[in-house]
Order: structure tokens, then sequence, then C-alpha cells
């Protein structure tokens, strides 16, 4: 049988056939980004340091030394308790504007944006904070002329924008329509969050659309 999600939050219509084979295809190419959902860190879930962008470059970050002195100069102020203790498929509005506070408040200092803030953040709260990679989620997933218009890589900082993304990603996690499918994808990938199984069947999809051309 298909397994088939249909992502775009009621906004634009997606229907992704295979899932099951996108999620196995994400695994099995070796795509670095796999590593990053596994590794598990051993900084504090509750503080952030500079040495925690280090696993953000399994997932193709631009972090740079602006980034590292960002958090080594501003990471006191953040408070990462303020977020609810729960998957993002079972917030509120309310604590969701407290996630998209959280995620703008880094991705607003300098070296970040929503992308490499949420990279980060992750894996403080990987049941919690999905990863807003500037092509895959706002250029693309969001994009209503994707793929025929190729993704855009527009850095975000907006708190409206991160807030919306926040929005479809629990509407696709949660909708009943595809909550077979999520449960037989976490029967294939049992150690992922909600959250990690769309950003895995999503990237996917996504690059098999929009494949990287290597420059000879």
């Amino acid at each position: 049988m298909t397994l088939m999600l249909t992502l775009g939050a009621n906004q634009i219509n997606r229907q992704l056939d295979n899932a099951d084979e996108l999620l196995r295809t994400y695994r099995q190419t070796g795509d670095i980004g796999y590593e990053y959902i596994t590794y598990q860190p051993i900084t504090s879930r509750d503080k952030l340091v500079p040495e925690d962008l280090a696993v953000t470059l399994l997932v193709n970050s631009r972090a740079g030394y602006r980034a590292f002195q960002s958090i080594r100069d501003n990471a006191t102020d953040l408070d990462l308790t303020r977020l609810p203790n729960k998957s993002l498929a079972d917030t509120s509005d309310g604590e969701l504007h407290v996630v998209a506070d959280v995620v703008r408040q880094v991705a607003k200092w300098s070296g970040f944006g929503a992308s490499l803030a949420t990279k980060v953040l992750h894996k403080k709260r990987p049941n919690l904070i999905p990863i807003l990679d500037n092509q895959a989620i706002f250029g693309a997933y969001m994009n209503p002329n994707w793929p025929e218009q190729r993704s855009w890589q527009e850095t975000i900082k907006s708190h409206a924008r991160i807030l919306e993304a926040l929005r479809w990603i629990r509407y696709d996690i949660q909708s009943r329509e595809n909550m077979d499918t999520w449960l037989a994808l976490h029967a294939i990938e049992p150690n992922h969050s909600r959250i990690q199984l769309f950003d895995s069947v999503w990237w996917s999809y996504f690059r098999k659309r929009e494949p990287v051309h290597n420059k000879s």
C-alpha cells in the first residue's frame, strides 16, 4: 500500500506518494542529515554553548565565527526553560508563540537566521523545534510557486514568518488525514520524533525535485 502524506497546512495541496520510500532514501543515500538526527549531544539541553554549532555542520549549516561569538556573548540571556515541555503537535497557539519568541531571539543574533537558529535549537528540543531551513521550508514547502519556481535562500529573522512556519508544520504533523502514515513511518524509524520524520521525508522530496548540481 502506498503511504501518502498531504502537506502544505491546507494552504498548498502537496501530495507526497511513497512517503516510506522517501524516509528510507534519507537514510540509505548516506545523507549526513541522518547523522545529525541520530547524534546525541553531550551539552546541556537548557543551555546554548558555542560547541553546539558543531553538529549543525551535518545539516549543511553556514555556521561561521560570528555565530560562535554570538552564542558566547548572548547565550546567558537565552532562557530555554521557557519552552513548553511537549511535542510540537501538542502545543497550544500561546505555547507556539513562546517557541517562535525563542527562535527569533537567536535568529536576530549576528551570524544567525531562522535556519541556523533552529538547527542549533532542534538538538535541545527534538520533539518541539523543527528545522526551518531557508530553502527547504521557506523557499519550497511554503512557496506556492515551487517547484516550478526554484527555491529561494532568503535569510529569515521575522517572528511572524517563524510563527507561520511553526503553525504550518504543526498542522501537517497533527492532521487526521496524515495520522496513519505518520504511525507507519514511526515504525520504520522508531527513534525519530514526528518533526524529524517530517524533516526527513520533506528533505528527500525537496532534493528529488531540486537536486544539487555540482559545478565542475
